[in-house]
């Protein structure tokens, strides 16, 4: 696994050209998201700036949290489903193995949405580009509105119901018109 991210990285930037327009995009959309997501989270999200081809976005070391921000240029519901390098899923795994949560924030155009990634879950894949990048299809659906989503799972109401009334049965007595029917004699 780990020669995989090593050898996804090591094209990407000796490889693939640079494209600087699509990269200010995304760090615009980066740049916007941070202080929403240290409000939301409750975090200290810090930039990690070490090279262009970090694999994540932020990172809060005291609680062990991680958002990889992806900007999209389409409506929520222009797809199904969003890509995500494969080699991205993978360095969260072993971010996860390490305890830490892992956030994929989705800024569309008409919204943001995001998932926490857990160990547990799977991708369909595809093989995108001139260069079959393996990619993992996320599943619109699947993507939480990020202005409702309750990263703590808290409850954010509790509501107390009265209990439903118990039904009342009806009896009926049955004559059997045929005695012999399934054996019963009388």
């Amino acid at each position: 696994m780990c020669l995989e991210i090593f050898i996804f990285f090591i094209f990407n930037k000796y490889i693939m050209p640079f494209n600087k327009t699509l990269w200010e995009y995304g760090r615009k959309i980066e740049d916007e998201a941070l202080p929403k997501l240290n409000k939301h989270f409750k975090t200290n999200f810090l930039r990690n700036d070490n090279d262009i081809f970090d694999i994540f976005d932020f990172t809060d070391e005291d609680k062990k949290m991680i958002v990889e921000v992806k900007g999209r240029k389409i409506a929520s519901d222009k797809y199904d489903e969003t890509l995500i390098t494969a080699a991205k899923v993978m360095a969260a795994q072993q971010k996860m193995d390490d305890g830490y949560r892992v956030f994929l924030l989705f800024v569309f155009t008409d919204c943001s949405k995001i998932i926490e990634l857990k160990p547990d879950m799977s991708f369909k894949c595809k093989l995108v580009g001139y260069n079959c990048v393996q990619h993992y299809l996320i599943p619109i659906a699947d993507l939480s509105d990020f202005d409702d989503y309750n990263v703590d799972n808290d409850p954010i109401e509790e509501i107390e119901l009265e209990p439903e009334p118990e039904p009342q049965l009806e009896t009926t007595e049955l004559e059997l018109t045929n005695p012999s029917m399934n054996g019963i004699s009388q």
